[in-house]
């Protein structure tokens, strides 16, 4: 078999960690690479924002990831992070995880994300940041709705089969949204 790479990319809390875990315990011989795990272990930053989050060297972290993809014994290499829309991993699938503003509202107030990240982070889901990058970075992407068929569609593209693209529409939700704020 020759080697599937599959990168999962998406706004922060539409749901990657969630897929990119459960893909790999569905595929036989998957290796999971968590980028944000990369930077802190191989310190790829230069420092932090005031909310703590870190100032990656994004040319580092995709050459280590690259090296770690192509070095890799598994069949199945899935690398997941938010920033890898913004960078090109050799021979990779892109699969862009996509939610409704209403739901990733909830879920960045629980992890306690401050007003701002909030409202960056569901603009850029709106208007699907993540989707517009990857297709310049990747030869195919393909962007999921969270959801119960998500992980089966995720498998789907990882096994190298075709799936039905879907147009996601996002901005029209994104005025209601922000009023909860």
């Amino acid at each position: 078999m020759t080697k599937r790479i599959i990168v999962i990319t998406g706004t922060p809390g539409v749901g990657k960690t969630t897929i990119s875990e459960r893909l790999a315990k569905t595929l036989k011989k998957a290796e999971l690479i968590r980028a944000n795990d990369v930077v802190k272990e191989r310190k790829l930053y230069i420092s932090s924002s005031k909310d703590g989050a870190l100032i990656v060297r994004l040319g580092g972290l995709e050459s280590e990831l690259n090296r770690m993809a192509n070095h890799s014994t598994a069949d199945y290499v899935i690398i997941e992070g938010h920033l890898l829309c913004d960078m090109r991993i050799m021979h990779a699938v892109a699969v862009v995880m996509r939610e409704h503003p209403a739901a990733l509202l909830k879920r960045l107030k629980k992890r306690k994300y401050g007003r701002q990240k909030i409202e960056d982070n569901i603009v850029s889901e709106a208007i699907d940041y993540c989707g517009v990058n990857a297709s310049r970075n990747y030869g195919t992407v393909y962007e999921i709705e969270a959801g119960s068929s998500a992980l089966r569609k995720v498998v789907d593209i990882a096994r190298g089969k075709k799936i039905k693209a879907n147009d996601i529409e996002m901005l029209g939700e994104l005025n209601g949204v922000l009023d909860l704020l």
